[in-house]
This record gives C-alpha cells, sequence and structure tokens, in this order.
C-alpha cells in the first residue's frame, strides 16, 4: 500500500498529507485536481517557488497516471525541502507561521476538509420531510459578506444554533479569532461527520501553517439546559432556521429574552417584521427587544437553491422597550395601536382604533320662555311639562316603561320590545328619584322652573341622564363588538406579563447575587480558620 501512496509535505514543515491510490473522484470532487490546487496554495507563500511551479512542478501532469501523479509530488517535495532548509530559523520563515489564511485559502482547505471529512454526502439528506431536521449549508460567500458587516472581533463568543457539519463555525473560527466559537447540532448523521470536519480541519491549518481561533463543535439539543451558559454568554448567534415550525421558533425566542443586550442574531428567516412597531397589542412580541436589518446576499447563499435568499441581523436592544414604557408613563405613548414608524422606535400617537367612550352630551337649558305648542298639540307620551309620561329603559337586553308609583319609578310589567344587543352585565340604572339634590348640584330654580311640578323637573332631567347612559352603553357595546376589542385586552395582558417577567428576571439576578455573597463569605471564613 505504501508504493501506491501520494505524499505532499508541509510547507511550514508540519505533518505530511496523505493520498491513497487509486485517487478519488466523484460527483464534484476530484481528487487529484485537489492535490494540484493544494500544491500551488502551499507555494503561494514562497516568492521563490513561483517561477519553478510554473516552468518545472507543474509541467507534464497525467492525472490518470500513478507515476505522473508521483512525480508531480516528488517535484513539489525536493522544492519545499530545499526551502524550508534555507530559511529555518530566519524571520523570513517565522513571518510565514500562524498568519490569517486569506478568503480564497480558507475556501479551499474547508472544501477539502469537507471533502475528505464527509465521505458520503447523500446521508446528510435523509431526515423527516417538513422536520426541524432539515439539512441545508449555507454558502462560504454568505458567511464571508455576513463577517465583513456585523465586524466580530476577539471579545465576540460566537454560536451556530444547528451547525450542521460545521462549516460556518470553522469558517469564522479562521477569519475573526473569537473568544469561542460553538457549534451546536442535534442529528445524528451531521454531527458524527463535524467530529471528522474539526480533525481534519486542524490538520490543514496546521499544514498551511496558518492560524485558527478556539472551536467546538457540540452533539445535542441547543435548548438543553447544558448550553443555557453558552446562551447567556453568546454576542452573536447564527441560525439557518428557514426550515424551522412555529414551535421551535417560539422557543427560540423564549431564550433570545433572555441574551443580553447588544447580542446580535443573524437567521434565515426573520423573528420580527422589518417594520415592526411597538404597540399596546404586541408588547410580548420579541420584536419590542431587538432591531432587524436585511442582509441581502449578492450571491448564492444556500444549499438547497440557486437564488440568492436574504438574511437577517437582529440585535438585541432593550432600551426600546424602555423607552416605551417611558413614554407611556409620561402620558405619551397610547392604550392601543400605533401608526407606523421606524423599527426601532415606538410610536406616541393616539389609533384610529384606541378604546374611547363618548361622554354624555352636555345638558342643554331649558328656555325661560313658556312653549307656545298648545295643550291639544302634545303626544299621548308627553305631559303638559314636555317630559315623557312613560319614561323608557333597557333592562337586561329589553326596554319597559317606567311608571310611578309613590313618587318612585318603576319598570312597567308590561314589555314593549326586546333588545337586539344583550351584554352579559347590562348597564344597571337607577330608577328611584332622589329626594334631596347633592350639595354640589344644588342651585337655584330659574323664573321658568318656579311654576313646574317638581316632579315633571325630575323626570326630564332623569330623562336625559338616561339619555346618557344609553350613549355610553351604545358605544361600550360597540367598541366591544369591534374585532380589535378583544386584541386591545390580551395586549394588556401580555403588557402585565412582561412586567412579571422582569420582575422574574430581576429576582433572580437578587438570587444570584446573594449566593454569590454567602460563597464569598464562606470562602473568607474558611481562610481565615486556615
Amino acid at each position: 500500500m505504501d508504493a501506491m501512496q501520494l505524499r505532499l509535505n508541509s510547507p511550514v514543515g508540519g505533518a505530511p498529507a496523505l493520498y491513497q491510490w487509486p485517487l478519488n473522484k466523484k460527483k464534484g470532487y476530484d481528487e487529484a485536481r485537489e492535490i494540484i490546487e493544494t500544491i500551488v496554495w502551499g507555494c503561494n507563500d514562497i516568492p521563490d517557488l513561483e517561477v519553478p511551479l510554473k516552468k518545472n512542478i507543474l509541467q507534464d501532469v497525467d492525472v490518470n497516471s500513478y507515476e505522473s501523479m508521483r512525480a508531480l509530488t516528488q517535484r513539489y517535495n525536493k522544492a519545499i525541502g530545499n526551502i524550508l532548509a534555507l530559511e529555518k530559523g530566519t524571520q523570513k520563515f517565522c513571518d510565514r507561521l500562524n498568519q490569517k489564511a486569506g478568503k480564497a485559502l480558507l475556501h479551499h482547505i474547508i472544501q477539502q476538509t469537507y471533502s475528505a471529512a464527509v465521505t458520503n454526502a447523500e446521508e446528510l439528506n435523509k431526515y423527516q420531510a417538513f422536520s426541524p431536521d432539515v439539512y441545508g449549508e449555507t454558502s462560504f460567500d454568505l458567511i464571508a459578506q455576513m463577517i465583513d458587516q456585523i465586524e466580530l472581533t476577539k471579545d465576540d463568543v460566537f454560536i451556530d444554533l444547528g451547525s450542521g457539519v460545521g462549516q460556518v463555525v470553522l469558517q469564522i473560527a479562521a477569519s475573526c479569532f473569537c473568544s469561542t466559537c460553538i457549534g451546536v447540532e442535534r442529528a445524528e448523521v451531521p454531527a458524527r461527520y463535524a467530529e471528522a470536519m474539526a480533525k481534519k480541519f486542524k490538520f490543514w491549518m496546521q499544514w498551511y501553517g496558518k492560524r485558527c481561533g478556539q472551536f467546538e463543535l457540540r452533539k445535542g439539543d441547543f435548548f438543553d439546559d447544558t448550553h443555557r451558559e453558552a446562551f447567556s454568554d453568546a454576542t452573536v448567534i447564527f441560525v439557518n432556521n428557514f426550515a424551522f415550525g412555529p414551535s421551535v421558533d417560539h422557543k427560540l425566542k423564549q431564550r433570545f429574552a433572555e441574551l443580553k443586550h447588544g447580542t446580535k442574531i443573524i437567521s434565515s428567516k426573520s423573528f420580527c417584521p422589518l417594520n415592526f412597531r411597538i404597540t399596546d397589542r404586541n408588547l410580548s412580541d420579541i420584536g419590542t427587544i431587538m432591531n432587524i436589518s436585511e442582509i441581502a446576499p449578492s450571491t448564492s447563499s444556500v444549499s438547497w437553491t440557486d437564488k440568492p435568499v436574504s438574511y437577517y441581523l437582529h440585535q438585541i436592544d432593550r432600551t426600546k422597550l424602555e423607552a416605551y414604557f417611558l413614554a407611556k408613563k409620561n402620558g405619551a405613548a397610547p392604550l392601543g395601536d400605533s401608526s407606523e414608524r421606524s423599527c426601532d422606535s415606538f410610536d406616541t400617537t393616539d389609533s384610529e382604533n384606541a378604546l374611547r367612550i363618548t361622554p354624555p352630551p352636555k345638558r342643554k337649558l331649558l328656555s325661560s320662555k313658556p312653549s307656545k305648542r298648545p295643550e291639544s298639540a302634545l303626544t299621548n307620551h308627553e305631559s303638559s311639562n314636555g317630559a315623557p309620561k312613560h319614561p323608557r329603559v333597557r333592562l337586561n337586553g329589553t326596554i319597559v316603561k317606567l311608571v310611578k308609583k309613590n313618587g318612585v319609578l318603576e319598570p312597567n310589567k308590561s314589555i314593549i320590545r326586546p333588545s337586539k344587543l344583550i351584554l352579559d352585565k347590562p348597564l344597571a340604572a337607577t330608577t328611584e328619584i332622589p329626594k334631596k339634590r347633592p350639595t354640589g348640584l344644588k342651585r337655584k330654580r330659574s323664573a321658568a322652573y318656579a311654576n313646574e311640578p317638581a316632579v315633571g323637573s325630575m323626570q326630564h332631567k332623569l330623562q336625559q341622564l338616561m339619555q346618557g347612559f344609553k350613549q355610553q352603553y351604545l358605544q361600550v357595546v360597540a367598541e366591544m363588538a369591534d374585532p380589535s376589542y378583544k386584541g386591545k385586552i390580551a395586549a394588556q395582558m401580555r403588557e402585565e406579563l412582561i412586567k412579571n417577567m422582569y420582575l422574574k428576571m430581576q429576582i433572580q439576578e437578587l438570587d444570584q447575587d446573594i449566593e454569590r455573597i454567602i460563597v464569598n463569605m464562606e470562602k473568607s471564613v474558611i481562610r481565615k480558620k486556615c
């Protein structure tokens, strides 16, 4: 077997790369071509090999002949050996070590890592249809574009939720040198290939002498409590949730609500609308604590389609909700819906659908002039003082007459007609005529009232009061019949739930502080005893 093996020495003196003959050739991958590309990249950082590479090393190569490929690798190994002998121990050699891999070289490394680690790519497509386990790969170009936009630094903690075989994590680790990069994948087949990907990637980065940040590819469900600490420490989260269902997205939103201020989330499906506005009806939505923008790729971005697929950048911003509640406390925020504004703002204008109750009309003062209508012109339902003989009110959904008995208006037993508007709790009306006017409402009777009977005057005022109640009643009924009324009540409930959530978070933080204080005190006591 040794005689049918091809060997490529590292340009920085690392472990050699070994290829078994016959070389692997399958759809989309040719190992002979990979060897040639690897030789070219191995000489790329050594200017002295540029001419020998073109005129000697790559001349007369037959990829189908073992002897030809063996001669190619021998010429390359000899050239690398000569360079290492000349540069070893010099500053020139040290300058080539632990450098950041360029985009083109990194793309090549990830491709050859994938080709060597994923022996049967068809296995990755064996999943239950319409399940969250749908496998899809994000393109190298999209991740490179994402890196340029969000500007990851060495202080960032990156997490890929549903990391598949781990290409995104490897690309971030080699491009940004983050504090740590973590990928979590629960599916058995991708997680198994991810282990091989990690080993092969480390090997090739060392073979080229390139620097790579800390990374870890885990197998498990990212909702497990074992990963909660990683969630809380994360500053950048990537999730390809295009095929996730509502249940998984809802659980993700619950976890995102625990993230610290400023955390960035990149996803293939947005967690809130691009034009999200805070209103009383959506206070429990995750959009109240995040800003969102679209990452429009210039090229194909995913493996399942040739068309560009947009990604979305969310950033946790808790000041939005705080500003909204502050404005509402100061009387600037509405109780109902809001007019549309920018995604990262809140509204302070009244909504057309906001709940309003029209006050009763102002009582009209009776003219001091006596009525010119003759007695005979009065209707059957009016008395001589202008008040109805039989006032009517709606009680328990039924319109009834009021008759006076012993100075008190009481409902007549006879029903005039049933009402179409029936409520569970109808508006209660007091029909008893007060014997004494409250002090605050007391005033002198005008000359027009001087000659009127007291009972008739009170009946007229009661009729006006009942008319005002009726208008309020009909207004409330109309509001309750509005389909948005239920949403307004639900919004108030959600607001209370949000307040409850923040109180619980504060309680947890206080409990943690207390626990740390107790632990520190115990340690202090132990040190003093020792």
